[in-house]
């Protein structure tokens, strides 16, 4: 996973988890809200039936104990038509008239269509433990015009009648029980669009600041992918540059090797050298050559102190068998990583050269250093440490890369590490088999 699928992965995840908060916060503002009205809805309606309490009349009450006993005696009247059953409850019709003049006067200003509706759900001849209601049906006491399908219950009622009353046929006295359960309802009608309106700006406010983050970061995935055209265009370039070098740098060392042996020769020799570990730096082609000895790999070395003399350059050789490490690619490492130290400020490098059963190659020095922040990318082709140190510091972030590259070639590890004063040290294990 490149970093850009890794950058846009972590987008869209980041982008999920805050369209599940905006959600939950506004989720939770309606649900607020719709308390907050339901709780002004019934508020209005306790006022109503507060109001309505003035119009109940004895007669009505007469009117209700009737109905329950014709009820009782008879199956037929929950089957009657509706004109018919509202003639059951006296002052029902009246209450009708009113409920409506009431609510608009409670509710004027408020902005609240409300619908109420008051019935009796349960009646129970205690004398016969009969229920006298069907299941699901209900005595209206009174309702609004507007109707009420979905409203939250806000009283309840429970009450007792008990009467008695002569027979004057039979000659004996009726005793009549009933348990009566009534409710009252009420319903916002308009409640949506109420809510719709309180909660419109935060919804709004929360859609634009994911509509702004979504164009911000498809500019940004834009502009970052046009960057990366341009980088590897000029990767491209400097890479056939790089290729075009092997040319010369071939003609001039057929050219030194026909000199005669002097200073000047060694001279031009390492110049050359220096040439062609800059393109191959660049340029990776084939770089397999032979195995070295340990005299070579002590010759090796000694040229390299003479080499970097302006530092103290300690090196330790523990050496069984060389098995895998080709002469340049061990070259190409060493070279590079103490030219790496020397250039970024080290007075002192030590490297450690074990080949036994593994090849291990350590070098150390006490340079500015890594900041940790950045040592994840250093390997990676053509980085540099952006600080102002680097500035100074001339390097086109190739050296660690080659070093990398030869040690994946032979499934080895390289490891990175800050010291505790000052400086890095780079560890490398190669298997010597």
């Amino acid at each position: 996973m490149n970093k850009q699928t890794g950058s846009a992965l972590l987008f869209i995840v980041s982008f999920l988890v805050l369209i599940i908060l905006q959600s939950y916060y506004v989720y939770n503002a309606y649900v607020l809200q719709k308390k907050e009205l339901n709780q002004q809805v019934k508020t209005i309606a306790s006022e109503v039936l507060v109001q309505l309490e003035k119009y109940e009349t004895e007669a009505s009450e007469d009117a209700l104990i009737l109905s329950l006993k014709k009820l009782s005696s008879s199956k037929q009247f929950m089957n009657q038509k509706l004109t018919e059953r509202k003639k059951w409850y006296a002052f029902k019709n009246y209450y009708e008239k009113q409920v409506d003049s009431i609510l608009a006067k409670q509710s004027s200003g408020t902005g609240l269509e409300i619908g109420l509706r008051s019935e009796i759900y349960s009646v129970i001849d205690e004398n016969s433990k009969a229920e006298l209601l069907k299941p699901g049906s209900s005595l209206v006491l009174f309702r609004t015009q507007a109707p009420v399908s979905n409203g939250i219950v806000f009283t309840e009622g429970k009450w007792d009648t008990n009467f008695s009353e002569r027979n004057t046929e039979l000659k004996v006295d009726e005793h009549y029980h009933y348990t009566i359960r009534s409710r009252t309802s009420a319903e916002l009608l308009n409640i949506t669009v109420l809510i719709i309106k309180k909660i419109f700006p935060l919804s709004s406010v929360s859609l634009a600041i994911m509509v702004l983050l979504t164009y911000l970061f498809w500019r940004t995935q834009k502009n970052l992918r046009l960057q990366q055209l341009k980088v590897n265009e000029l990767y491209t370039s400097i890479d056939s540059i790089a290729h075009e070098l092997n040319t010369p740098i071939t003609t001039l060392k057929f050219t030194v090797a026909a000199m005669p042996a002097n200073d000047s020769k060694k001279l031009m020799e390492r110049q050359i050298q220096r040439l062609e570990n800059v393109a191959a730096s660049v340029y990776r082609g084939s770089s397999d050559s032979k195995l070295f000895s340990l005299a070579e790999l002590e010759a090796f070395t000694a040229d390299l102190q003479s080499r970097f003399g302006q530092v103290k350059l300690s090196i330790t050789i523990q050496y069984r068998d060389n098995q895998t490490l080709p002469k340049n690619d061990f070259e190409q490492i060493l070279n590079n990583l103490v030219e790496n130290s020397v250039k970024y400020k080290a007075t002192e490098v030590k490297v450690q050269l074990r080949f036994e059963k593994c090849i291990i190659i350590e070098v150390s020095d006490n340079g500015i250093g890594i900041p940790e922040e950045a040592q994840p990318y250093v390997f990676d082709k053509y980085y540099r440490v952006s600080r102002p140190e680097n500035l100074q510091i001339h390097g086109l972030g190739l050296g660690l890369h080659l070093v990398k590259t030869i040690v994946d070639k032979y499934r080895g590890l390289i490891k990175l590490t800050s010291n505790a004063a000052n400086g890095v040290t780079f560890n490398i294990s190669l298997p010597n088999a």
